[in-house]
């Protein structure tokens, strides 16, 4: 993904190249990918659902976790800890 590095920092669309702000700073990406109907109808993206599927049962435990360590880990300020516990999961 790029990072802007320029005086002026973009947001929106220009052509293909989508320019957006996140925690990470100013980033870049192009627009592209495969239409969401044909992922969820098409035989040759059957393994694609499937690990769509195991990520969302690894992301719903996760969840599950932090809900009930919810007092221990409001004085924690990370915002990519559900991220890389959601990683483990999957693992």
């Amino acid at each position: 993904m790029a990072k802007q590095k320029g005086i002026v920092p973009l947001e929106g669309t220009i052509g293909n190249v989508t320019f957006y702000k996140s925690k990470a700073g100013y980033l870049a990406r192009e627009k592209g990918g495969v239409d969401g109907t044909r992922i969820a109808t098409d035989p040759a993206f059957a393994r694609t659902r499937e690990n769509g599927s195991e990520f969302g049962r690894a992301g719903k435990a996760g969840r599950l976790l932090r809900t009930s360590l919810r007092a221990l880990l409001l004085s924690i300020n990370d915002t990519y800890m559900s991220g890389r516990l959601t990683r483990e999961f999957v693992k």
